[in-house]
């Protein structure tokens, strides 16, 4: 039985992509909180009001941070994220998603894993079509697509 080999690619992309927020949108946020606290506190639930109140210092902290830059490697053994490594054998599929008007596509892999099994990694266009030819050596393609989740939370500017 021939033994499969792929092509070592490589490149470096962020975790996240980065979207600045106006005054207005940090003003909405604060203001939501504020007002659910203290809706929260007037109905005598305490601890929801904490936990408004931390959510939404949470999601301005966030949103404010800027996101950390990831060497990624397709090689033989898997898949490398920083330091975090994907061997071919825990991985079911994978999907590259085409995004519009930016600079990276999205690269989707599902893996053996029960809780949060699809990872979503992000890969420069200009090498979409070299990540999806050595990908397919080793598993197979299929029409994963990111939750409901977080389609929502891009539209809203997340």
């Amino acid at each position: 039985m021939k033994e499969k080999k792929v092509e070592t690619i490589s490149w470096v992309a962020p975790e996240y992509l980065h979207k600045e927020h106006s005054n207005d949108w940090f003003w909405t946020i604060g203001l939501i909180a504020i007002v659910g606290t203290v809706a929260a506190i007037w109905f005598g639930s305490y601890v929801f009001a904490i936990f408004i109140f931390v959510s939404g210092v949470s999601l301005v902290m966030f949103t404010v941070k800027q996101p950390r830059i990831f060497e990624f490697v397709i090689n033989n053994n898997g898949l490398k994220v920083g330091r975090e490594e994907f061997p071919w054998k825990d991985l079911k599929s994978f999907n590259i998603k085409e995004v519009e008007g930016g600079e990276f596509d999205k690269l989707m892999m599902e893996t053996n894993k029960k809780f949060l099994p699809i990872y979503t990694f992000f890969v420069p266009k200009e090498i979409t079509d070299l990540v999806k030819i050595e990908a397919s050596k080793m598993i197979k393609k299929s029409e994963i697509d990111e939750s409901r989740t977080v389609q929502f939370a891009e539209k809203i500017g997340f």
